[in-house]
C-alpha cells in the first residue's frame, strides 16, 4: 500500500459522489440545487477564480487628470470640467498637457509670434515712412502759407485783384501767383493782415470778390457771406449732391419750372444766397431722390433715409423769419412735389397753398426779373396742375394780367438736355438744346386756359353755356395750332424731348376733361352727342399716343406723379367711350405697366393703379391672366392710401358736381355756336369723324409694345 493518497480529476463546481447519500433522495436533490447555486456564482460573481473586468467610462478624454494618470485608468473628463472618477471621490481635476501636445502648442505660438513681430516691423516702418511724409507736407504747407501771406497782402492793394482771383479759379497755386506779384511789384507782407486758421485763402477771396460785386451794384450780399455755406448736412459727398442735381434738372425742372436753373446753379457754386438757400437745396435734393438708385448713393445710406433727412432738413430751412422770401416760396414748391410723390398728397397740399400765398406777397431778394417770371408763372401753372388734377376748387386767385415771360429770352439755347440717368452719363452722353424755358411758356398759356375752364365749371363765371364751353375750346385748339415747330414735332421719328410729349399729354387731358360734363350732362343726343364723344375719345387716343412714344424713347421711370394722373384720366376716358379702340384690355394693360415702372420711385403710383384697376374691374375690361407679373402685387390699399394719393377717396372727375352748372339750352345752342365761334373764318376747326377707324388706321401700337 502506498503511502500517497490518490488525486481525482477536478470537476468543478461538483461535489465527489458519495454512495452514502445516494439512497437519500432529499440529499441528492440538495446536492443538485448546490451545484446549480455555485454554477450561477460562477457565471455572474466569477468566483470560480477568474479576474474581475475593469469597468471603463463610455467617453475616453484625449489627455486624462492627474489623479486617472496616476492610478492608471480611463479618464472621461474635459477641460476644466471634473471627470466622472474623482467627482465620486470628491477630488479635484488636475489636467497637465501631454509633453508632445505642448511642445506643437508651443511651435504653434512661436510661429504666431514671430509673424506679428514682422507685421509690426513693416507697420513700423510704414508709420516712420508717413511721418517723414508728415513733416516735408508740413514744412511745403508752412512755405505754402508763406506765399498765401503774399498774395493775400496784396488784394486790394495794387490794382491786381481780379487777376489773382481769375488765377486762383483757374486752379494756379499761391506760389505761382506769388512769383507773378513779386515780378510785377516789391513786396512787403504785413504779418497783422494774414487770416487766422478758421480762414483760408479761398474764404477770403470769396470775401473779397463779394465785395467787388456790392461795389459793381451787381447783386446784393451780406457780411454774413464771408463764410462758407454749407448747403446741407445730409451728406457731404458732392458726387452724390451732383448727381441728384443733374437728375433733377433733367426730368423734374422742365416739367415743372419753378426757378431759374442758371441762376441757381451760380448762386450755389458761388456761395451766395440770392438765388439759392439751405431750404431749396434740401428740397432739390428730396426730390431727386424719387429718381435715383441705390448703387449710385456714393455710399451715403438707402435711399429712403437720405430722402427723408433732406426733407426734414428742407422744413428747418424754411422759418418764420424768412417765410416773404422767394427761395422759400420756391423750396415749398418743390417740397410738395417730393411730398406728393411720396404718396403723401394731404401734406404736400399744405406746402403748395403755403407756396402760392407767400408767392402774392414775397420779398424778390435782389432777384433779376427773369428770374422773378419764370418763377412766378411755374408756381401757379403747378397750382393750377394739382387743382386740376385733383379736382380741388382753386385756392388762391390768380395773379393779375399780365404778360407771360416778358423779361426772358424764349429763344435762348443755352440749355441743354442730355437723356441722363446714372452717375457718369454727363461725361458721355449727346447733348441736345433743351427747350426747356419755351416750354415752360406755352405750359404756362396752357395752363391758363385750364383755370379758366375750371373756374367755369365751379360756377364762379356764371353757367357754363355752350358759347363759354366752345370759346374755351377755341382757345385750346389756338393754343395748339400756334405752338412753334419744336414743340409741334412730337413723331417718333422726331425724337421729341420727354418735357414736349408731357406737354401734349396735358393739353390732351385738359381738352376733354373740359368737354366730359357737357357729355355727362344728358343734355344731348343723335349727332351732337356722337361728335361730342368723337372729340373726347380723339384726344384720349392721341394722349395715349403720346405717352406710348415717351415710354418708347425714355421710359416711365421718371415720370412725373401729376402725369401719372394724366395717364389714369386718358385710359379712363378710353375704357368709357371707346371700349374697342384701342382695345380697352391693351389699354389698361399699358396704362398699369407704366404705373408699375414708375413705382419703383413713385410711392403714389401705387394706390393709383388699385384705383384703375378698380375701374378696369367695373366696366368688365378682360385683364389677362399674367397681369400680377405685368404690374406686380399690388399692396392692400385702405382709404388713407388713397387720401394720402388724390386727397379725395378717387381719381375720377366729379362730373355730377360739374354738370349742375352747365346751362340747360347748352345743347340746343351746341350747333349754331360750333359755327359761330369754333369755325370762326380763318380758322375753321372740324368736329372728328365718329367712323370706326379700320385696322390700318389705329393710331396707337400698344400691343407691339407690350409684347416688346
Amino acid at each position: 500500500m502506498s503511502s500517497y493518497r490518490e488525486i481525482l480529476p477536478s470537476r468543478p463546481n461538483v461535489a465527489p459522489s458519495d454512495p452514502s447519500t445516494d439512497s437519500n433522495p432529499s440529499t441528492a436533490q440538495s446536492s443538485a440545487t448546490s451545484a446549480t447555486s455555485l454554477e450561477r456564482s460562477g457565471d455572474n460573481g466569477r468566483q470560480d477564480g477568474a479576474p474581475r473586468k475593469r469597468r471603463s467610462p463610455s467617453s475616453v478624454a484625449t489627455i486624462a487628470c492627474s489623479e486617472c494618470r496616476r492610478a492608471r485608468q480611463k479618464c472621461d473628463g474635459q477641460p476644466p470640467h471634473v471627470c466622472s472618477r474623482c467627482r465620486l471621490r470628491g477630488s479635484t481635476c488636475r489636467y497637465e498637457p501631454h509633453t508632445k501636445i505642448h511642445k506643437e502648442s508651443l511651435l504653434q505660438e512661436i510661429a504666431t509670434l514671430r509673424r506679428d513681430n514682422s507685421r509690426l516691423k513693416t507697420l513700423n516702418e510704414e508709420v516712420s515712412t508717413a511721418a517723414t511724409d508728415l513733416q516735408e507736407r508740413n514744412r511745403g504747407l508752412q512755405d505754402s502759407h508763406d506765399w498765401q501771406k503774399i498774395v493775400l497782402d496784396t488784394i486790394g492793394s495794387n490794382g491786381h485783384d481780379r487777376e489773382i482771383i481769375r488765377r486762383l479759379r483757374g486752379g494756379e497755386r499761391p506760389q505761382t501767383i506769388a512769383g507773378w506779384l513779386t515780378q510785377q511789384h516789391p513786396i512787403q507782407p504785413h504779418l497783422h493782415r494774414v487770416p487766422g486758421g478758421t480762414h483760408g485763402l479761398l474764404e477770403i477771396v470769396n470775401a473779397f470778390e463779394e465785395s467787388l460785386r456790392r461795389d459793381d451794384g451787381y447783386r446784393q450780399s451780406k457780411e454774413s457771406d464771408i463764410l462758407q455755406i454749407r448747403w446741407t448736412s445730409v451728406s457731404s459727398s458732392q458726387t452724390l449732391l451732383g448727381h441728384l442735381f443733374d437728375l433733377y434738372f433733367t426730368w423734374v425742372h422742365p416739367v415743372h419750372m419753378l426757378f431759374s436753373e442758371s441762376d441757381f446753379r451760380e448762386s450755389y457754386k458761388t456761395n451766395d444766397e440770392t438765388y439759392c438757400s439751405s431750404a431749396l437745396v434740401n428740397a432739390i435734393c428730396a426730390m431727386a431722390c424719387h429718381l435715383i438708385d441705390q448703387k449710385d448713393t456714393d455710399g451715403e445710406g438707402d435711399i429712403e433715409t437720405l430722402s427723408t433727412g433732406f426733407m426734414n432738413q428742407a422744413r428747418q430751412g424754411v422759418q418764420p423769419r424768412n417765410y416773404m422770401t422767394l427761395c422759400s416760396v420756391q423750396a415749398l414748391a418743390v417740397m410738395y412735389l417730393a411730398e406728393l410723390s411720396s404718396g403723401k398728397a394731404r401734406s404736400a397740399t399744405g406746402y403748395l397753398r403755403a407756396s402760392v400765398e407767400f408767392l402774392k406777397v414775397a420779398e424778390l431778394d435782389g432777384q433779376s426779373p427773369k428770374a422773378r417770371e419764370i418763377s412766378l408763372w411755374g408756381i401757379q401753372t403747378l397750382n393750377t396742375s394739382s387743382t386740376g388734377i385733383t379736382y380741388q376748387k382753386l385756392y388762391a386767385p390768380e395773379l393779375p394780367h399780365m404778360p407771360k415771360f416778358r423779361h426772358v429770352d424764349l429763344n435762348s439755347n443755352h440749355a441743354v438736355w442730355r437723356f441722363y440717368r446714372y452717375n457718369g452719363d454727363q461725361r458721355k452722353l449727346p447733348v441736345r438744346p433743351s427747350h426747356a424755358i419755351l416750354t415752360a411758356c406755352h405750359q404756362a398759356a396752357l395752363f391758363r386756359i385750364i383755370h379758366e375752364s375750371l373756374n367755369l365749371y365751379c360756377g364762379l363765371r356764371g353757367f357754363a353755356t355752350a358759347e363759354a364751353v366752345l370759346t374755351l375750346y377755341r382757345r385750346y385748339k389756338d393754343w395748339e395750332e400756334d405752338l412753334p415747330f419744336i414743340l409741334k414735332a412730337v413723331d417718333e421719328e422726331a425724337q421729341p424731348l420727354p418735357h414736349i410729349l408731357y406737354l401734349h399729354v396735358q393739353y390732351h387731358v385738359a381738352v376733354l376733361q373740359h368737354l366730359t360734363p357737357m357729355l355727362q350732362s344728358g343734355l344731348f343726343e343723335g349727332p351732337n352727342l356722337q361728335e361730342l364723344q368723337g372729340m373726347i375719345v380723339k384726344h384720349a387716343q392721341q394722349g395715349i399716343e403720346m405717352m406710348e412714344h415717351a415710354r418708347r424713347l425714355y421710359s416711365a421711370r421718371y415720370l412725373m406723379p401729376l402725369i401719372s394722373f394724366c395717364v389714369i384720366h386718358i385710359g379712363d376716358a378710353l375704357i368709357r367711350y371707346s371700349p374697342h379702340e384701342p382695345p380697352d384690355s391693351d389699354v389698361v394693360e399699358f396704362c398699369l405697366g407704366l404705373l408699375q415702372q414708375a413705382s419703383v420711385g413713385f410711392a403714389i403710383c401705387g394706390p393709383l393703379q388699385e384705383l384703375y384697376r378698380r375701374t378696369a374691374y367695373e366696366f368688365g375690361v378682360q385683364l389677362p391672366a399674367n397681369i400680377e407679373t405685368i404690374t406686380g402685387q399690388l399692396g392692400n390699399y385702405g382709404m388713407d392710401d388713397i387720401l394720402d394719393a388724390c386727397t379725395r377717396l378717387d381719381y375720377k372727375q366729379p362730373v355730377d358736381q360739374s354738370v349742375r352748372h352747365v346751362a340747360d339750352n347748352a345743347a340746343e345752342e351746341w350747333p349754331s355756336m360750333w359755327e359761330q365761334v369754333v369755325n370762326s373764318p380763318g380758322r375753321p376747326v372740324s368736329p372728328p369723324s365718329t367712323r370706326k377707324l379700320s385696322t390700318g388706321e389705329q393710331p396707337l401700337r400698344i400691343k407691339s409694345l407690350l409684347n416688346e
